[in-house]
């Protein structure tokens, strides 16, 4: 797939309620009415700011939607479940949107989450779909 297709409104706010509704892309590692946050805007400004990261980029909404299927198809390949709402942050240095991360807190501790993060990882830089500007992470629950 190529980073750089032409994105109609669509695209991006079906990008944007897939990061806000996890459930929607994670299917049962998610619980039914788990919301995300998103950091540095409101929900109804993230299509706004995605569209600034995909054009300072040159990138789709296509591509990002994939690696967050790639994400979910691979938690739940491995039964990696969701702990709690994902998180969206959106970087901007100088007023360009940089880049975004969704971060995903699963059911395991730190230490675990970190092995898992790191395969997934290097299955999208297998794959060469590990580009920076889009990122997801697993994260584990911080030990009490």
């Amino acid at each position: 797939m190529t980073m750089t297709t032409s994105d109609d409104g669509q695209g991006v706010e079906g990008l944007s309620k897939a990061l806000q509704f996890p459930n929607a892309i994670f299917g049962a590692m998610a619980d039914e009415d788990l919301e995300a946050r998103c950091e540095d805007a409101a929900w109804d400004k993230v299509p706004d700011e995605l569209r600034r990261v995909l054009a300072h980029h040159h990138a789709s909404a296509d591509y990002v939607l994939l690696i967050l299927k790639r994400a979910a198809r691979f938690a739940r390949r491995h039964s990696l479940r969701l702990a709690g709402p994902p998180w969206l942050d959106i970087t901007c240095v100088d007023d360009v949107a940089a880049g975004a991360m969704y971060v995903v807190p699963l059911d395991m501790s730190p230490k675990k989450s970190l092995v898992w993060d790191e395969r997934f990882l290097t299955r999208l830089a297998d794959q060469d779909l590990l580009k920076g500007f889009f990122m997801v992470s697993f994260c584990g629950r911080s030990e009490a």
